[in-house]
């Protein structure tokens, strides 16, 4: 009937569909029983009312009484609101949300398969993605596919994103699931993932899948056991060295999970050239905490910038490549170091170490000895004829040498100008004890503050060993062995005739000053305490080493100058690294951290090395331009402007995106500067790769969910409960306001006006 266009004009049918069959009648403002009642009475009597006495006969009036009555209760009617009424059926599917983690430490290679051999994680998620469970719960299910690690985010399964989130967030997925299932049947949430997250599962949403009884079925990816991954976690050396010093780098390892199973060698590898610089074994019993050092040393032969990459080789215990390594960037100047080395007397060490100072043909040594006759020629390359004066004068040298000379030798002025090259230019200070004047005589004058000890020092009562610290290994120095896994050689650590100091001084524990480093102890052979021998502090921008000893040329017994020229060269080098910072310049542009991670801020800082200089450029703010020179994201250069205080000017930088930055300050006050930075991003996936299967288990237990292996998924179609439900609906049309509504009342009206016109009323 409803198929009929005719049929459908006339009751003004626009929502039922053609050929809807079971239609009912319905009202949209329905009426109570009574109501329908009292209408009908009403009705009745006032037609009977109207029709009782008028004329005409009794047959006439009674139809047209029963046609007013009748048109009476259809205005009724349609002001009640008539409206056709198909009900439907619905069958509604439950909803399934699967989440996918994809976050980095799907990159971790912890499963392992019956053969023997590992899988990563994100390969057992391939697997799992193909598996038929998935074309078989989509029978009866409806499912949503989301992936996630920080956030979450739709994906297709049959082509996941790649696993590269920094961080994963087990609280966001849940609640993005949450809000697409909502007001849906829900069969539950199926989680494949490792369970790691930087924080704990929010209770509310704990308690959201509890309120609306929704089960989360975990398939807990990675090794339940944990296993032992090696990474290095950080790589420093120093940003500037002179050509051919040996450069420390200090690698931090941590071992995931225990330790290592075997020795572990850890590379310092050329990045242009791939060639391997440095090797260094660190043992298992070298790990404190799961952490340990190891120190390598590289050097340059040409002048520029070098990258050099720090990679451990780690075997069975290397989960995550991707932590495997660390860059650092070394500026290499070539010019030779400027030293002056002032002399009190020719002791023996005086007289090794001035020929060493000539030979070495990237010292460039001035050499003084005070007690010498007029008619004495000065030593070194670049002989005196008298002591520095100036300040240009004692700004030449990126060294003091000061052996066993008494304090009154110098001017107040020249130990003055010693003081502030030291503070203010990086230049190093290297002290040498002696027997008369050093260092007790330079007490009370300005260059007290250079000695990293208080006190009158006295002598050993015996001879003394040298032994190395860590300090030292880590500061590259005191490596005098013939390879890299001897350090320190075996024929100094034996009371024989080489090894043996016959004269020290004694440095007390407690008369050393704050920040003082040891870098050698000398131990008696009696067995009585080992003291400090070689001591080092930082003074200013400057470095300050004291040697307690001037018979190192003791060591050359039997073997010759090998042991004695490695140990002062490598002081000599390391003492001038202050210098090399800041290589004869005004100014000098650090930025710290070295490698600065995204959204965490980084110091940029334009020092001042000359005062002078400092005063003529004023104190007005000074832009830098922050310029992206490798990055994933595109992003616009940056304009910083630093503020001026009392050592320089200083700003804050927060990157945005990890890559190459170059930092750079073009100014006509301070110069031409810049840095290459390398900023990265915080890797809290790779860092901690172990799995946490009981956070996992304990949010399955929670919500009546269950854990299901990988080797076992096919259990989830038999786990997952059936929600599916039927619902009734229904399409409603109006009829009130229909053609046919129209048509009724005027030919009712049309009725009772031609039966009254035939009686003749009005």
């Amino acid at each position: 009937m409803t198929s009929s266009h005719w049929v459908r004009w006339m009751f003004g049918l626009d929502v039922i569909p053609d050929g809807a069959e079971g239609l009912q009648l319905t009202w949209q403002h329905p009426p109570a029983m009574w109501g329908w009642f009292l209408i009908l009475v009403t009705a009745t009597l006032l037609v009977s009312w109207s029709y009782r006495r008028m004329v005409g006969g009794r047959s006439t009036r009674i139809v047209l009484a029963i046609i007013r009555a009748t048109l009476f209760v259809l205005v009724a009617a349609l002001i009640a609101g008539p409206l056709l009424r198909l009900p439907i059926v619905e069958d509604q599917p439950d909803w399934v949300a699967v989440l996918v983690d994809r976050s980095r430490s799907m990159a971790v290679t912890d499963n392992r398969q019956e053969d023997g051999s590992l899988q990563s994680r994100d390969q057992v998620i391939s697997g799992l993605l193909k598996n038929n469970i998935w074309s078989d719960i989509k029978k009866d299910k409806e499912i949503i596919w989301l992936g996630f690690h920080a956030s979450a985010f739709d994906i297709d399964p049959q082509h996941p994103t790649e696993a590269d989130g920094w961080a994963t967030e087990l609280t966001v997925p849940i609640e993005t699931a949450l809000r697409k299932l909502a007001g849906r049947p829900t069969s539950g949430i199926i989680i494949l993932s490792d369970g790691r997250t930087i924080r704990p599962i929010d209770r509310g949403v704990l308690r959201t899948l509890q309120a609306r009884a929704i089960p989360v079925f975990v398939v807990p990816l990675g090794s339940a056991k944990a296993m032992t991954d090696l990474a290095i976690t950080e790589a420093e050396a120093p940003s500037r060295a002179f050509v051919r010093d040996q450069v420390p780098v200090v690698a931090t390892l941590q071992c995931v999970g225990g330790t290592p199973h075997a020795p572990v060698e850890v590379d310092l590898i050329d990045e242009q050239t791939g060639r391997v610089i440095n090797t260094v074994e660190v043992k298992p019993d070298e790990f404190v905490n799961q952490q340990s050092e190891a120190v390598l040393a590289g050097a340059q032969t040409e002048a520029g910038s070098v990258r050099w990459i720090v990679r451990v080789r780690a075997g069975p215990d290397d989960l995550v490549r991707a932590n495997d390594e660390q860059v650092v960037q070394v500026d290499f100047i070539d010019r030779p170091l400027r030293i002056l080395y002032i002399e009190g007397y020719p002791r023996w060490e005086f007289r090794y170490l001035k020929n060493l100072l000539v030979r070495e043909s990237s010292f460039e040594s001035s050499v003084m000895l005070l007690s010498a006759d007029r008619d004495f020629a000065q030593e070194g390359n670049a002989p005196l004829e008298r002591l520095p004066q100036t300040d240009d004068e004692f700004a030449n040298y990126d060294l003091f040498i000061m052996g066993d000379v008494p304090a009154s030798s110098l001017s107040e002025t020249q130990i003055s100008q010693i003081k502030r090259s030291v503070s203010e230019r990086g230049a190093g200070l290297l002290w040498i004890g002696g027997e008369r004047s050093t260092p007790n005589s330079w007490r009370g004058t300005d260059l007290e503050d250079l000695l990293p000890m208080r006190g009158v020092l006295e002598r050993f009562d015996e001879a003394v060993i040298v032994e190395p610290t860590e300090n030292a290994l880590r500061s590259g120095v005191m490596r005098l062995g013939d390879s890299t896994k001897e350090r320190w050689p075996l024929a100094l650590t034996s009371a024989g005739e080489r090894g043996r100091l016959e004269w020290a001084q004694r440095i007390e524990l407690d008369s050393l000053k704050p920040a003082t480093e040891v870098l050698a102890r000398g131990r008696s052979l009696s067995g009585g305490p080992s003291l400090p021998l070689v001591i080092s502090m930082r003074y200013g921008a400057g470095l300050v080493l004291y040697v307690a000893t001037d018979e190192t040329w003791r060591w050359r017994h039997g073997i010759g100058e090998t042991y004695q020229e490695r140990f002062w060269i490598q002081f000599i080098r390391f003492l001038s690294r202050g210098a090399a910072q800041s290589d004869g310049k005004s100014f000098r542009l650090v930025v710290e951290p070295k490698q600065p991670e995204v959204g965490s801020p980084a110091i940029i800082r334009v020092e001042v090395q000359d005062p002078k200089a400092g005063e003529l450029a004023g104190d007005s703010p000074i832009e830098v331009q922050i310029q992206p020179i490798e990055s994933k994201d595109v992003v616009a250069e940056q304009t910083l402007q630093l503020i001026h205080e009392t050592a320089g000017w200083v700003g804050l930088w927060s990157a945005e995106s990890p890559g190459l930055w170059r930092i750079r300050v073009d100014s006509a006050r301070t110069g031409t500067m810049e840095q290459i930075v390398k900023v990265i991003r915080s890797d809290i996936e790779l860092a901690h790769p172990e799995s946490d299967h009981p956070q996992l288990i304990d949010l399955a237990t929670r919500t009546g969910g269950a854990v299901v292996a990988p080797q076992e998924i096919d259990r989830l179609q038999q786990l997952l409960p059936k929600r599916a439900m039927s619902r009734e609906r229904a399409i409603l049309d109006p009829i009130w306001n229909s053609p046919a509504a129209l048509f009724a009342v005027l030919f009712l009206l049309l009725i009772e006006w031609v039966g009254r016109r035939f009686l003749r009323l009005a």
